[in-house]
């Protein structure tokens, strides 16, 4: 049956007590019940938003990563170059032939320049005595017509200065007339009608020809005049002291070699630069200066050294080679990479010896196998290209016949237009290798 219960039979239900661990001991119950500002520190547990800091770093990341492309481009852009490499058309011959160059422009020949240095040295050397000693002074004048036409001086025509000195020529000349208003010019050798040291004039003086004045050829003397460019040497008139031969031999031998190593080594320093000079084609002459007392019985010796050497237009002289040994020259520029590979050697060995100045021509041989350069404008070929994209170079040196091919180099590699300016393009020389 069913039972049934009075509101009296129900009680209410006791909190449950709870039951202290048996491993607590009392010690720990008296902890537990201590106050909160007696107990020890715990540290406190933030709970934060992970999808913010997310978002925050990815914010960060992005702003660093542009910093860096950017610092990397602008760097690139700074320390970026553009390398024009060109590989100019080339020739190495095999030369032994000889060959013949004219003072004066001549079509289809070589042509040269002379110039002229000199040098003077002393020595002391002992004396045995005087002798009474009576000298012409000689020297060189450059002969000048102003007018056209070729005019003939002969042997011992006169020379005469302002102050009425009298020269003669030594040989008779040829003195070509001007071509399009340029005065034609030609060198002698001339010595004074007279001894004495008033005959040693100095460079730069004038001289005019009297026997054109005399003779009423006014045309010709208003026409023809002359100058010396160096100084005249040898004039004396009065004792010089005796000095043993085979001691002043040895002495004049010892100044002429001082001479000509000092004439050399200012070759290099004293041509200009677009020339070739040839140490072996020089010409050096020697004149002994009057002596004069050094001491009691020393005297001083004193030598003069003429060195004239020839000069070729660097260009003229590469084109020249190439048009007598490249079969299919065409008549572009050609320089001469090394000149010196080429052994230069005279004709005639007594020329070396002589004032070629005077001389019409000159006859020498080359032998040697040198490197002939194609030339080419690289100023006018960067002009072309600046501010064009990369690929006209292709075109652009089609209009170059010196040149055989190229290369561009361009950073950074995303550059690819050469520079607006022109001299910020390298250009670098190469040979191609075959």
């Amino acid at each position: 049956m069913t039972q049934k219960w009075n509101l009296q039979d129900i009680r209410p239900a006791e909190p449950r007590k709870r039951r202290v661990p048996p491993q607590m001991s009392p010690q720990s119950n008296q902890a537990q019940n201590t106050p909160p500002t007696e107990r020890e520190h715990i540290p406190s547990i933030v709970i934060e938003d992970g999808r913010n800091n997310g978002s925050n770093r990815l914010i960060i990341s992005i702003v660093l990563f542009v910093v860096i492309v950017g610092s990397a481009i602008g760097l690139s852009a700074l320390l970026g170059k553009t390398e024009l490499t060109i590989y100019p058309e080339f020739r190495e011959p095999n030369i032994s032939a000889e060959f013949t160059a004219y003072p004066d422009t001549r079509a289809g020949e070589l042509s040269y320049e002379i110039m002229t240095i000199e040098a003077t040295s002393e020595s002391q050397v002992k004396a045995t005595g005087q002798v009474q000693i009576q000298e012409q002074a000689t020297g060189v004048i450059e002969i000048v017509k102003t007018t056209p036409g070729a005019e003939r001086l002969i042997k011992n025509t006169r020379f005469r200065t302002k102050d009425g000195l009298v020269f003669r020529i030594q040989e008779s000349v040829v003195v070509p007339g001007s071509v399009d208003s340029v005065p034609g010019t030609i060198q002698a050798e001339v010595f004074a009608d007279e001894v004495g040291e008033e005959y040693n004039v100095a460079a730069g003086t004038t001289f005019d020809i009297p026997g054109f004045k005399e003779g009423g050829f006014t045309d010709l003397y208003n026409a023809i005049s002359a100058r010396s460019n160096e100084a005249f040497t040898g004039g004396f008139d009065g004792p010089q002291f005796k000095i043993d031969e085979n001691e002043l031999s040895t002495a004049r031998q010892a100044l002429q070699v001082e001479l000509r190593n000092n004439l050399l080594a200012r070759i290099d320093n004293e041509k200009p630069a677009d020339f070739i000079a040839f140490k072996d084609s020089v010409a050096i002459t020697y004149n002994q200066l009057p002596a004069v007392q050094y001491g009691q019985d020393l005297v001083t010796i004193r030598e003069q050294a003429i060195l004239q050497i020839p000069l070729f237009p660097a260009i003229k002289f590469g084109s020249f080679l190439a048009q007598e040994t490249v079969a299919t020259y065409e008549g572009n520029p050609v320089r001469v990479d090394d000149p010196s590979i080429l052994t230069f050697r005279y004709t005639s060995p007594t020329t070396t010896s002589s004032v070629i100045a005077n001389a019409p021509s000159l006859t020498f041989s080359l032998t040697g196998k040198p490197l002939l350069i194609w030339e080419y404008d690289a100023a006018k070929l960067t002009a072309d290209l600046a501010g064009l994209p990369k690929t006209a170079i292709n075109n652009a040196v089609l209009a170059y016949p010196g040149i055989d091919g190229a290369k561009v180099h361009i950073t950074p590699f995303w550059q690819r237009t050469f520079p607006e300016k022109a001299e910020d393009i390298i250009v670098i020389e190469e040979l191609k290798k075959i």
